[in-house]
């Protein structure tokens, strides 16, 4: 196994944020995948393949979006109600955008993640939250959207244990890794995106 030491990194949120904000990717992201999603009929509240169903995610939040934007990306909307949630569930960041990968816009919005933020989980807009995995309908089942599960740390978290490795300001493909990850049993999944995963109990392969 191998170890990630964050000596003299400075802490996740702390640098890399503040360049994400300054680039206004946070609005490329929201605007730019809401509208596609809307056009296109296709959105981000379902994993990026079927494998991926019911597993767990770890990103970083970058946007919370209001109802007034969920409803106008009709087909995000048509989603979340085809998936037993109510019109009375869509609420002003009920949904959000989170990034799995930095640090380019290209990497960022490649892999950006969407999903429903259930009432009992708190985000804010820098958090790193744990997200379950959706699935798409089929003939036989109900969907089920990417849902929010909990915030695993805050924003302004003092004693950050996550970082954008490898620890290289100069990479743009970086992953987000927290340092309990393999004690807890998540694995890193390659592709074009790297992301760690972790299978929950009831998470079954497609």
């Amino acid at each position: 196994m191998r170890t990630i030491s964050i000596g003299q990194e400075e802490p996740l949120i702390s640098r890399a944020w503040r360049w994400f904000r300054t680039i206004q990717i946070v609005g490329f992201l929201m605007f730019g995948l809401f509208s596609a999603s809307s056009s296109a009929g296709t959105t981000r509240l379902y994993p990026p393949t079927k494998d991926e169903a019911g597993t767990l995610r770890l990103a970083q939040v970058v946007e919370l979006a209001t109802r007034e934007q969920i409803l106008k990306a009709g087909f995000v909307s048509q989603q979340l109600l085809a998936s037993g949630l109510k019109d009375s569930d869509l609420k002003d960041g009920s949904v959000a955008v989170a990034r799995v990968n930095c640090c380019h816009q290209a990497t960022e919005v490649g892999s950006a993640l969407m999903f429903y933020v259930p009432p009992d989980v708190a985000l804010e807009v820098g958090d790193i939250v744990e997200v379950r995995m959706g699935r798409e309908v089929t003939k036989t089942a109900p969907g089920a959207v990417n849902t929010a599960v909990q915030v695993r740390e805050k924003k302004d978290a003092p004693d950050s244990q996550c970082l954008w490795d490898p620890p290289n300001n100069m990479m743009w493909g970086r992953v987000l890794y927290c340092k309990w990850m393999p004690a807890e049993g998540w694995t890193l999944k390659n592709g074009l995106h790297k992301t760690w995963l972790k299978r929950g109990p009831d998470a079954k392969n497609q």
